[in-house]
């Protein structure tokens, strides 16, 4: 449920493919072989590549408190900043703290970042947006994107930079800013993506009121999330979205993720993201007593990390039978799958045919299920793409920017 998009440095290139992409690869080349490199050497790895490509959480990030209410949207603070690097070019952004709302309506503030294009004058009305749902990155303050020092893919923003286009990241609430990050839940994602568009243009002199979003894996569900909620509650401006191997059947990818290797990283920060949006939710019932010991590397540790510290973990070594019974839990899956009801459109929904974390036959089912409901989704597979980039493996986004950018172009052009 979140991109793997990082290539691998020479020297650890033979590490297990699911923990070193994982992790943000910045850290030097220093780890040893597949063959020599056994759990703790990983673990130890993916801690060191976090940290090297961890920028310092400042004061910026820090709501008022106790914060006043203010509208949804509403700007707090915004902050010019040169600390990123993208495939080797240092970027300028503009950080932006702002008023979201929890799944409960609680005001809450959450971070992210705007650029813009740095190489060419701003057209006439203005930059056209894309609004960018990132996938899962883990459930930690460090985690957010806008605090890591390559934006976690700003190698796929910034292909959208060199279309000429805008980009809004939203960090998504709890993510950078203090608070609890309510994994998956849809309802709280899809305000983080609303108060993330309106925030942005009060950030950034010269947006355009024209905004596509784009959303892969956690995000490709938020971004879902976010559509339906667009037919009751309208943010103007939004012309579509762009979904790529969206985490939409939430009950089938849980028991997925939690029974294959090396994918038990993802339960337990389901179960913690769960619980810090229900506390009915009990952690000790739906992990082991083994999988909650190491519940630090899932609360402090980045997805790189979470991926390496379980990765000898599945099944009954990982969950108990209260992960797939919990009324609470089994809830919260339910209630924030999307895919169900009808959304606001056009969707492009794209699928790596060899994805293994969120597989194409699950997902088949979903972009059937919202056509039955009316709405206008093109559905497409692409044979070979796995769900993000590592390794040898392609991506779906990288392997599809291509059809992404044509797609996002005959949108704003139909306008």
């Amino acid at each position: 449920m979140r991109s793997i998009r990082h290539a691998l440095p020479a020297g650890v290139r033979r590490l297990s493919a699911a923990v070193a992409g994982a992790v943000l690869i910045t850290a030097p080349a220093t780890a040893a072989n597949a063959d020599d490199c056994d759990q703790t050497c990983q673990i130890d790895w993916a801690w060191t590549a976090q940290r090297q490509n961890a920028l310092p959480r400042t004061a910026f990030y820090d709501a008022p408190d106790p914060l006043p209410w203010a509208p949804s949207g509403t700007l707090i603070r915004a902050k010019t900043t040169s600390d990123y690097v993208v495939e080797d070019k240092p970027l300028e952004a503009v950080r932006v703290l702002y008023h979201s709302r929890t799944s409960q309506g609680r005001d809450v503030a959450a971070s992210g970042v705007v650029l813009v294009p740095q190489d060419r004058p701003r057209p006439a009305g203005g930059w056209k947006v894309v609004v960018d749902a990132h996938g899962a990155s883990g459930i930690a303050a460090g985690c957010a994107p806008s605090l890591m020092r390559d934006l976690y893919h700003g190698n796929q923003m910034l292909r959208f930079l060199e279309q000429g286009y805008a980009v809004v990241a939203p960090d998504y609430a709890g993510l950078g800013t203090t608070g609890r990050p309510e994994l998956l839940n849809k309802t709280a994602a899809a305000e983080d993506i609303a108060g993330a568009v309106r925030s942005a243009r009060r950030a950034v002199p010269g947006l355009s009121g024209e905004w596509v979003l784009w959303g892969h894996s956690q995000g490709g569900g938020a971004a879902l999330g976010f559509a339906e909620r667009q037919l009751t509650r309208p943010v103007p401006g939004y012309l579509g979205a762009v979904v790529t191997s969206p985490a939409a059947d939430l009950p089938t990818l849980a028991a997925h993720v939690a029974t294959t290797v090396p994918y038990g990283g993802f339960a337990p920060l389901l179960a913690q993201g769960a619980t810090y949006s229900d506390p009915k939710i009990d952690v000790g019932r739906l992990l082991t007593p083994v999988a909650v010991a190491r519940m630090d590397g899932a609360r402090n540790g980045c997805l790189g990390v979470a991926t390496a510290v379980y990765a000898d973990l599945t099944g009954p070594a990982l969950i108990q039978p209260g992960y797939s019974s919990d009324p609470y839990f089994t809830r919260y899956l339910r209630d924030n799958s999307v895919g169900r009801k009808r959304v606001a459109g056009p969707v492009l929904f794209l699928q790596g045919g060899a994805d293994t974390v969120t597989p194409e036959s699950v997902n088949a089912k979903v972009a059937a299920e919202l056509r039955s409901t009316g709405s206008q989704v093109t559905y497409r597979v692409y044979d070979g793409l796995e769900h993000d980039t590592y390794g040898a493996a392609t991506g779906i986004d990288d392997g599809a920017m291509a059809d992404i950018l044509a797609w996002v172009r005959a949108r704003f052009a139909a306008r």
